[in-house]
């Protein structure tokens, strides 16, 4: 007879399946109900823009999945030696096409990739594309962006300000319109002026006209617009950031006559629920994601953040916010409210702890979930000071870098996969704590009344189909799940081994606890002997 814990199932992937079983008992039981969002969006055409991105793959799955639309139209654009066709084929083996792909084996058919770019005039469609799509479109996400901190200007500019005008000038086309969604981000005006202010669900003045923008961008050479891009974004801390202002200027004014709406998020990260719990890919691996990766590995040990209630939603949340967006955006057109409206999605209303994020890093709980492709021991000191941040980067990061590389150099011992030099892996790392270091030591506060208001007013199975109440998050819970997404989809070690990763975590302990104590004694016994040479010679 087998033993009873022969058959004990990793803590991982049990985590996952509860989440998973909990999740389906809701919709099986919201499924008998009656839904005015699903029946918005039968037997429609949408046209999504940014649908190779985070954001556009979750959603694209999701409509699909939750929604019975006629067709997808996908703008995209050959990338990288493959066609938009191959880009397509490629992408929809991604793992969040996974449920999709048990239940509709064909969904691919029904969507259709259109040869584009955001960035050019008439968004690079030819005439027949055009044409097509001005027929046929009904709803419209907008939801393509450069989302690079450091972007030209020049470009950020063609992406997120040029192409969300020539994305509404396809739009006013578009003869059987019912709605367009324009995804922005609610740190648009997170200027350094507005720090510990409210960020309101309404328009605000732009930092540059946009046609004044465009015309820069089009007529003054790249190398001249990167010398004067400091004086021109100003207060605000980055060209992502200046162009979305821009462009919600654009929807604000082209938008008048069309049923058009905007949804800010705040950092995306990954999946909750939908379509399976913690899905995250490489694309979105920067920012928050990054820490908890790089802490979760060894990797990272000092992070550059604040005691800030970090502003965070779940990729499923976020674009359940952007399907529910254009239902009620369609409604109200219907009903003669012609007048644009914002929603925030804001976690300004939860009891979300400060500094959550560094608090799960150390919380004993998370190392039941510790994966065996850890190269060192986890642990992380959290700072807001540029100095602090500096010297442990040094202490903690560069130094052991350094005798790592000299000794994988001098060696034949084989380097963790991926890594081909830890000096340059912590460039970048220190790089990116710097780029995102802003948003992680400051804070805004995000008014959410119209998305809450639009969340109020739908039927409760829509509000369990289409769930974007990030108020219920139950965030500790959430924070595990995101680690074992990390670990699923990322590090990809197969959600077993935990055990095994929690041993060696102790093994990797006392070996960190020994190059410290080695460290710190040749450094104190150098200075000892350089301070007895010193005082000898006086």
């Amino acid at each position: 007879m087998l033993p009873a814990n022969s058959f004990r199932m990793d803590s991982a992937l049990a985590l996952e399946i509860e989440q998973v079983s909990r999740q389906k008992a809701l919709e099986e039981e919201a499924l008998r109900g009656e839904s005015a969002v699903r029946q918005f969006y039968a037997g429609t055409t949408a046209l999504i823009t940014g649908g190779t991105g985070f954001i556009g793959k979750q959603l694209i799955e999701k409509l699909l999945r939750s929604c019975d639309v006629k067709r997808i139209y996908i703008l995209a654009r050959s990338k990288k030696g493959l066609s938009m066709e191959e880009r397509l084929q490629l992408q929809f083996k991604d793992p969040v096409y996974d449920n999709l792909r048990s239940q509709q084996p064909d969904f691919a058919q029904k969507v259709i990739p259109v040869e584009g770019d955001i960035s050019e005039l008439g968004v690079g469609l030819n005439d027949e594309d055009r044409m097509k799509l001005e027929q046929e479109a009904n709803v419209i996400f907008h939801v393509a962006a450069t989302t690079k901190f450091e972007e030209p200007l020049k470009k950020a500019t063609f992406i997120n300000v040029r192409g969300t005008r020539e994305i509404l000038e396809l739009a006013k086309c578009c003869k059987n319109l019912r709605s367009f969604v324009h995804v922005s981000t609610a740190f648009f005006n997170a200027t350094k002026s507005r720090i510990n202010h409210t960020i309101e669900e309404k328009f605000y003045e732009s930092p540059v006209p946009p046609e004044v923008m465009i015309q820069l961008a089009e007529t003054v050479e790249e190398c001249r617009l990167n010398a004067i891009t400091a004086d021109l974004i100003r207060d605000w801390p980055n060209t992502y950031c200046f162009t979305k202002a821009i462009a919600e200027d654009v929807v604000r004014t082209m938008g008048k006559a069309l049923p058009v709406a905007i949804v800010r998020p705040p950092v995306v990260v990954c999946t909750l629920n939908e379509p399976t719990p913690g899905w995250v890919d490489m694309s979105s691996v920067i920012g928050p994601s990054g820490i908890i990766l790089g802490v979760g590995l060894g990797v990272t040990h000092v992070v550059l953040i604040g005691e800030i209630m970090i502003a965070i939603a779940p990729v499923d949340y976020v674009n359940n916010t952007v399907l529910a967006t254009a239902w009620e955006t369609d409604k109200r057109f219907k009903n003669n409210e012609k007048e644009s409206k914002i929603y925030n999605i804001s976690n300004s209303r939860c009891t979300l702890e400060k500094n959550l994020l560094c608090d799960v890093l150390k919380n004993p709980n998370t190392k039941q979930y510790a994966t065996p492709k850890a190269v060192w021991y986890c642990y992380g000191f959290e700072t807001g000071s540029d100095v602090v941040f500096w010297l442990l980067t040094w202490l903690l990061h560069y130094i052991p870098a350094y005798v790592a590389d000299f000794v994988f150099n001098v060696t034949s011992m084989k380097r963790p996969e991926g890594i081909k030099s830890f000096v340059k892996m912590y460039e970048k790392i220190y790089k990116m704590s710097l780029l995102y270091g802003y948003f992680l030591r400051n804070q805004w506060n995000f008014v959410d009344d119209n998305t809450v208001a639009m969340l109020n007013q739908m039927s409760k199975t829509d509000r369990i189909l289409f769930n974007f109440d990030i108020s219920k998050i139950d965030w500790p819970h959430y924070m595990l799940i995101w680690c074992i997404g990390l670990r699923k989809f990322i590090v990809k070690d197969g959600l077993k081994d935990s055990d095994y990763g929690m041993k060696k975590q102790r093994w990797l302990k006392i070996a960190h606890i020994s190059f410290y104590t080695l460290f710190f004694g040749v450094v104190f016994s150098l200075l000892y002997l350089a301070c007895r040479i010193f005082m000898s010679v006086i």
